[in-house]
């Protein structure tokens, strides 16, 4: 069961988390220092819709995005 839109095919995507420490320099600080990046993954909204297609009803999985468009 991938986890990928049936409309749009929108699916995961790897993002960078940067973690930071500090104070603001706005605030009155030295400015925030980058301490770390690791990788993470960004999955899709997706939720399961009942969709009739020629007279059948079907399960689909879509993205909140495509969701809104169906309905």
């Amino acid at each position: 069961m991938a986890k990928v839109c049936e409309v749009c095919g929108k699916g995961p995507i790897v993002v960078n988390s940067v973690i930071r420490r500090g104070k603001a320099r706005a605030a009155g600080g030295v400015g925030r220092k980058v301490t770390g990046i690791s990788k993470r993954v960004q999955k899709p909204n997706l939720q399961v819709m009942n969709v009739t297609r020629g007279g059948v009803s079907l399960r689909v999985r879509v993205c909140s995005k495509c969701r809104k468009s169906l309905t």
